[in-house]
């Protein structure tokens, strides 16, 4: 599925302040966006000076590269970013530019990042309203606004500020502080495009790659995500490796997929890193070649400093290590992957970890752990895991070491552990080892989604859409399951989908259905792979594409939907 991110123009390099003298405590910034220099030469661009901020009062300009601050190299909005934690406003800090050929040493005095954008914003300076804005969204020196933050993306966009335009577009296609009708979407995304915006151009790529709101054309997305890649858009990037190496909008060129998949890992896109690592798995396109593979693979699964690894490069590398393909054998190292993998909400990580644990195969052996994977990965869709769970519950252990874990949980859930306020949700909603209890178990899940876990959420969610335990209300199950979603959990994504796909709770749409399906499958949720490969099979409210419904239903059947494998017979 195609995939947008929100534009590599970073907003303006923001970090909580935490010195204790600092004054006041909250969020920094230089007066300055960065643009990617997409090059190898280190640093980004200084565009969209504040003419009252740091970087302009220090006597910088836009176009000056950015190489050094405090001595420490920089190589984009993330590094920088990192950089200025801990740094407080009126703080004196050096910094290295270069203009032209000449390398130019500056010092510049720190700025309170709310005061700044305010200011600039009331003077009717766009950038000061979009920077504003960001700190709505981030929640930064201001408590977290999505409709305000909006409202100032908004004004931003009328004042000229394609950045604005871009990340307001952005939001509406995944209905972040509000919602708008695609042809509302489109005039943001577009106006964005056309004045220089990479993220513009790959939220424009998107609507013609999945026909939202104009007609479906896999050629004019390609060339719009070409566009955003030349501009430094990582998911840009990744799109244009997914159209080259699936033939969408051109014939099939696994090559210049390799390329493209190769500079949007180069980028920070952690999916770029593992499609390239499967492509030298598979030698296609390039020699085979498994111990670079397995290089591309750790980078996915490490992914960096500002965005996250793929759960999915995390698996596959444990794969590999499990199995002595492009790695020597270490079975302790593939658990450990697979642990990470499992912990990201990826169902394949769960049900291999479980099942090296209930085999002791390299690790101790471990039953109860093993029967807690497998049910976790059963609620993430791999069927194969509902067997094994249900196996092993049926021969649990004795009564008093299931009343010491019981106590035990109990325990640290009282203490602020959310994943045991989780364990005991199911316990009670199964009624695994003690009498069924529907209304405690709403009552765990609860305290397990206040708390931060986003499986309590989708189980409270369940049990809110079908009224058990709690009265039925299908706008708090969407709400639950959205909020899980958010909070990256795969199968939260799935159940907001199934939402939109049926029309239950909310209006009908079949364009966020695929959206969330596809986000769902890629964090390794095969029942929402075969949702996906549904939509697109029948073509029910979108553009049927049978090749790629039978892609996704061998995907999904290589991840243990037996449902899927039937359908590819």
């Amino acid at each position: 599925m195609p995939r947008t991110l929100p534009g590599l123009l970073l907003c303006l390099l923001l970090a909580l302040g935490c010195a204790p003298d600092a004054a006041p405590a909250g969020p920094v910034a230089l007066g300055a966006d960065l643009r990617s220099a997409g090059d190898h030469e280190g640093g980004a661009f200084l565009q969209d000076l504040d003419p009252d901020g740091p970087a302009a009062r220090a006597g910088l300009h836009a176009g000056d590269r950015l190489l050094t601050l405090d001595g420490k190299a920089v190589d984009g909005s993330c590094t920088l970013e990192r950089l200025l934690l801990g740094k407080r406003a009126g703080q004196e800090v050096p910094v290295t530019v270069r203009r032209g050929r000449e390398i130019l040493e500056k010092s510049l005095k720190l700025a309170g990042a709310l005061a700044l954008h305010g200011k600039a914003c009331q003077a009717g300076r766009a950038a000061g309203c979009f920077r504003l804005g960001i700190l709505y969204v981030r929640g930064q020196g201001v408590t977290a606004d999505p409709k305000r933050a909006n409202q100032l993306f908004d004004e931003a966009c009328r004042g000229g500020s394609a950045a604005a335009c871009a990340e307001l577009g952005g939001r509406y296609l995944e209905g972040h502080g509000g919602t708008a009708n695609d042809a509302r979407i489109q005039e943001l995304v577009r106006r964005a495009c056309n004045v220089g915006s990479a993220a513009g151009c790959a939220h424009l790529a998107f609507l013609y790659a999945t026909g939202r709101g104009i007609p479906k054309d896999d050629g004019r997305a390609l060339s719009l995500y070409q566009q955003a890649c030349e501009w430094g858009d990582a998911a840009g990037c990744y799109n244009v490796g997914l159209h080259f190496e699936k033939a969408r909008g051109s014939l099939e060129n696994r090559s210049l997929a390799l390329v493209a998949y190769g500079r949007a890992c180069d980028l920070g896109e952690a999916l770029g890193c593992t499609n390239l690592g499967f492509l030298h798995q598979q030698g296609v396109g390039t020699p085979r070649d498994l111990a670079q593979a397995a290089v591309f693979y750790r980078r996915a699964c490490e992914g960096s400093p500002c965005e996250p690894g793929d759960p999915l490069g995390c698996f596959n590398l444990g794969v590999f290590y499990r199995d002595g393909e492009g790695v020597a054998v270490d079975k302790k190292q593939a658990a450990d992957l697979f642990a990470r993998s499992c912990d990201r909400h990826n169902a394949l990580g769960c049900a291999n970890l479980a099942d090296l644990l209930y085999a002791g195969d390299g690790v101790p052996r471990d039953e109860k752990r093993a029967a807690g994977l497998f049910r976790q990965a059963c609620e993430g869709g791999h069927t194969l895991s509902c067997r094994n769970a249900l196996s092993l519950q049926a021969t649990a252990g004795n009564p008093e070491e299931t009343a010491h874990a019981l106590e035990r949980l109990e325990q640290t859930c009282r203490d602020g552990e959310a994943a045991s306020c989780y364990h005991l949700g199911t316990l009670y909603d199964e009624g695994v080892s003690v009498p069924a209890d529907p209304p405690r178990a709403a009552g765990y899940f609860q305290r397990a989604c206040t708390m931060g876990e986003p499986r309590g959420c989708v189980n409270l969610g369940v049990m809110s859409a079908n009224g058990a335990g709690v009265p039925q209300d299908d706008a708090r199950a969407l709400a639950l399951y959205q909020r899980a979603c958010d909070a990256g959990l795969p199968r939260g994504c799935y159940n907001v989908a199934a939402r939109y796909a049926g029309g239950l709770g909310v209006a009908k749409d079949p364009f966020q259905a695929a959206r969330l399906y596809g986000q769902a499958c890629d964090g390794g949720d095969m029942l929402a792979c075969a949702s996906l490969a549904d939509l697109y099979e029948k073509g029910d409210g979108i553009i049927p594409d049978p090749t790629r419904a039978r892609e996704l239903f061998q995907r999904a059947c290589n991840g243990g939907h037996e449902e899927s494998c039937a359908r590819l017979r």
